[in-house]
């Protein structure tokens, strides 16, 4: 896995290729999908994420990757307003590592995405819905991974657009 801007994600979508969006949480990582033309994010599914749970979670992501033609991840990375690392970064991190480290997504590249925003967002989004808290939870787990992907996607759309 290789960590790449904004040009290389663009340069690794040929042949209808698409993008996963991972919101790394403290329990649980939310996945979102690309559609095939890399114009809209949709959620895919939340997988749990401890010492126990991740090598079935990297095994359900890697069938996931040849399943669905991935070219790589656009990684949730949560700053401080203030620009500064925090817990929560450090955890995303080493995350990336332990992935990299697998070897099971080697040739796909990676890209952060600020997700400064991305919980607000999300909670705005579905608060006048009710919604049971523990399923709420995991919902919001999989729209902040659209939230993050989407971002992306529409960055790169504005790309193409001024090519």
């Amino acid at each position: 896995m290789k960590l790449v801007n904004l040009r290389g994600l663009q340069d690794a979508l040929n042949g209808g290729r698409r993008l996963l969006g991972l919101d790394v949480g403290v329990k649980h990582l939310g996945v979102a999908i690309s559609d095939a033309e890399c114009r809209i994010a949709v959620p895919s599914c939340v997988l749990r994420l401890d010492p126990c749970t991740f090598n079935t979670s990297v095994q359900i992501l890697k069938n996931k990757v040849i399943k669905d033609n991935v070219a790589g991840f656009v990684v949730g990375y949560p700053v401080s307003i203030a620009g500064l690392r925090g817990l929560q970064t450090v955890k995303v991190d080493e995350f990336v590592s332990r992935l990299r480290n697998t070897e099971a997504f080697e040739g796909l590249v990676y890209s952060w995405e600020d997700e400064r925003f991305t919980s607000q967002v999300v909670a705005s989004m579905l608060k006048d819905y009710d919604i049971n808290p523990l399923i709420l939870k995991h919902i919001s787990d999989k729209f902040s991974a659209v939230n993050i992907l989407q971002a992306c996607l529409d960055r790169l759309n504005r790309l193409d657009r001024e090519m």
